[in-house]
Formats: C-alpha cells, structure tokens, sequence
C-alpha cells in the first residue's frame, strides 16, 4: 500500500503544501473554497498526518499527560474528562496513568513521559507524586507541569486545588445550622486533605463556641467504600455520642450509609451524613448531601494554563483554591434528642 504524502494532496488539489498544512493544521485561515478542495483530495487519497515528522519539524508532539492516583475513582474521571475536552478543542491528545499511590510507577511514567517528549504534564499532587523527583525532572527537560486537584500543593508549579479548609467548614457550618453539635468526620490517614477538611470543621466548631472532641476523629487507610464501613464500625464501638457524620469522600460515605443501616440507625432519621466531591451523591439512598467541588473547573483551568506555559508564558507560578458549595439531599436533617447513638 502506498501512503500519501502531503506533496501528493498538495498535487491533487492544485495549491501548495503550505496550503495544505494550514488546512490539516487549522494553523492559518484559508478561503474556504481551498479548504474544501483540500479536504477532498485528503479524502480521496486516505491522506493520514505523520505525527512523528511533524513533532521533528515543529517540536511539539500535541500530546499532554495526566497522571492521577486511580481512574477508577469518580473524582478523577471527572476531572479527567474536563482534561480531554479541553485539550482536544485545542488539538491536543492526553495520555493517561494511573500511580496507585506507586512511587516505582510514578519512576516509570516520569522516564516514559520525557521519552514520548509530551508538551506537557498535569499531575494530581499526590504524595507519591509530591515525594518523587517526577517533577523536577520533567522541568529539567523543559517540559511544563501543572498540579490539579490534591492538597500538596508546591510554590514552584501553578496548582489548581479545591479550597479543602474552606470545603470543611461549609459543611460544619451546615451541619451547625440544622442544629447538630456532636459531629463526627471519617477520613483517611496520610491525607493532607483529610487534614485540610478536618480543620475546617474545627473552625466552624470553634466559631460557634463549641470544642472539638478528638474522638469523633476517624481515619483509616484507605478511601473507598469499604473503608468508610470499616470507619464508621470504629466511631460506633467506641461509644462516643453523635448526631452527624462528616465523610472524606462520596464513596466513603456509600460506605458510612450501609454500615449504619446494618448497625440500625437510619440516616437522616438517627443520623445525618455529609459528604464531599459530588460524584456518585445523587445515587445513593438516600441521596447524600454534599460539599460540591469545581472538578470541571479544576481540569479546564489546569489545561488552559498548562498550554499557556507551552506557548512561551513565564509569570510566576500560583496556587489556585478553587471555591466549594454546598449540595443539600435527604442524607441531612435537624437532630431530635433521641438520635445519640
């Protein structure tokens, strides 16, 4: 099979290989009777752009990365797919890993990634990431990073973060405002956001004149499902009294919900449940209110500033806290005297 070349569509057509390349790369404007033409004589031959000359010409590959913790959690698919679009409405493909919280994989997407020579790199600032000399690396081959979404942000990379402290205390405050005074927060251990969300709730507590109690404090390993269970079956045994629980995540707070049914208190009746992300909130039973975070946002601005860095911008690197807002559903209610557990 004999593979067409841009000379061949240029032939074709009758217009010049500059003409050409502007038609395939939408890098010029060109009248559209020629655009046309072109398009036809592409068509035609089954012309297909050689990305590698392309890349050698240019020195761009049209190729950005995006590593996250796990694409199984909703979360970041979300955020993933704001990541896409935005890059393919500017042309660009995303290549995608996954770390699990791996520094050996973060090691060999980071020597993968400056092999392929990808124009750029989004990263979740997790702590395999943040601990691992990924980005420095990657910089040193002059190529630009931009960390979404975590809460180990760095001075010396533009982050686009949700403001987790803030995000803690709107759900405290909401939680406050219906009433409740004895709450509880399940999270995960070695988490800077867990941190992050807990001192928010403490501030809103604090605020309100009312001292914080250590025991409510769970945190666990993990942050899935299971892990909100196992959370919740530590904060019952211990025999502390609650009236609402504050969870790290959407997941575990699917978790939170079926380990109390199975305990039999019933949620909002016994006990309210909040949580943040809104990713499978609005699907659980009863639907869970929660902190609702810019996950679109997050992926949009991170792209369109790490495209930004490609084309030449120099200003200093920001941290950007992105704003929350509270989702209320059915997983909340004012507290009656018998709900203590």
């Amino acid at each position: 099979m004999i593979i067409a070349t841009i000379r061949d569509v240029a032939k074709r057509a009758g217009v010049s290989v500059a003409t050409v390349s502007a038609v395939v790369n939408n890098s010029k404007p060109v009248s559209e009777p020629l655009r046309q033409r072109v398009q036809e004589a592409i068509e035609a031959l089954g012309y297909r752009q050689n990305l590698l000359a392309r890349a050698l010409y240019t020195k761009r590959t049209m190729t950005l990365a995006f590593l996250v913790p796990s694409i199984e959690n909703p979360f970041f698919a979300e955020v993933l797919r704001a990541v896409e679009e935005t890059a393919h409405a500017n042309n660009y493909s995303v290549f995608v890993g996954s770390t699990n919280g791996d520094r050996a994989k973060v090691e060999f997407y980071r020597d993968r990634l400056i092999a392929l020579g990808v124009d750029g790199v989004l990263t979740v600032l997790s702590w395999d990431v943040v601990s691992s000399d990924l980005i420095p690396a990657l910089q040193a081959y002059e190529i630009p990073v931009v960390g979404v979404a975590g809460s180990r942000t760095l001075p010396n990379i533009d982050c686009f973060v949700s403001d987790d402290f803030g995000a803690g205390e709107q759900a405290a405050r909401y939680l406050l405002g219906l009433g409740h005074r004895q709450i509880a927060f399940i999270g995960s251990k070695d988490s800077q956001t867990t941190v992050l969300r807990y001192e928010g709730v403490k501030s809103a507590l604090s605020k309100s004149d009312i001292e914080p109690d250590p025991s409510l404090l769970i945190t666990v390993d993990g942050y899935e499902e299971a892990d909100g269970s196992r959370a919740v079956s530590e904060l019952i045994v211990q025999n502390s009294e609650f009236t609402a629980v504050v969870a790290f995540n959407d997941v575990m707070a699917l978790g939170a919900l079926s380990a109390f049914e199975d305990q039999g208190f019933s949620v909002p009746e016994r006990l309210s449940v909040i949580s943040f992300d809104d990713t499978i909130s609005g699907y659980t039973r009863p639907r869970l209110t929660t902190v609702v975070c810019p996950k679109h946002d997050l992926g949009a601005k991170g792209v369109a500033k790490l495209l930004a860095r490609i084309e030449g911008d120099d200003s200093p690197p920001q941290i950007h806290k992105l704003p929350t807002r509270i989702l209320a559903r059915e997983s909340t209610r004012s507290p009656w005297v018998a709900h203590y557990v």
